[in-house]
């Protein structure tokens, strides 16, 4: 059995072709969008944790600093109680009373071991023999 499509079948046929083409694309493409958009929205969301615990892992920091900058203000206070030393606590500012200059090289050798985190040191020479050691620590 031989049957031949009339033309009018043929363009029906090939209106129909074409369409179920464009309604393929169409699909693919809608399944793709949708991909896309899950897929921002999952990214979005890792950013979002990301930053979360970015934000955490700097007030840790934060804290840590804290914890160190404070622990260095009380290992030094300690040093100059245990030595004897006069000083004065002045909002972070430590100024010490020292008597001779082995006294002085003694504190800076004991700064220098212990790795005190200090931003700076002033010496100022009031007499002869009395010098004042005025330590900023790190905030």
């Amino acid at each position: 059995m031989n049957y031949k499509l009339s033309k009018r079948e043929q363009m029906l046929l090939k209106v129909l072709g074409v369409i179920s083409v464009l309604f393929l694309i169409y699909f693919i493409e809608m399944r793709i969008i949708s991909n896309l958009s899950e897929s921002r929205e999952a990214l979005s969301n890792q950013v979002q944790t990301f930053n979360a615990s970015k934000q955490q892992l700097s007030q840790l920091k934060d804290y840590e600093d804290k914890i160190r900058n404070r622990s260095s203000v009380t290992v030094f206070t300690n040093h100059l109680d245990e030595k004897n030393y006069t000083y004065q606590n002045k909002e972070d500012l430590l100024e010490v009373t020292i008597l001779s200059e082995t006294n002085l090289i003694e504190l800076l050798n004991f700064m220098n071991n212990e790795g005190v985190n200090i931003t700076s040191i002033k010496i100022k020479l009031v007499d002869e023999n009395n010098l004042t050691l005025s330590v900023d620590f790190d905030n």
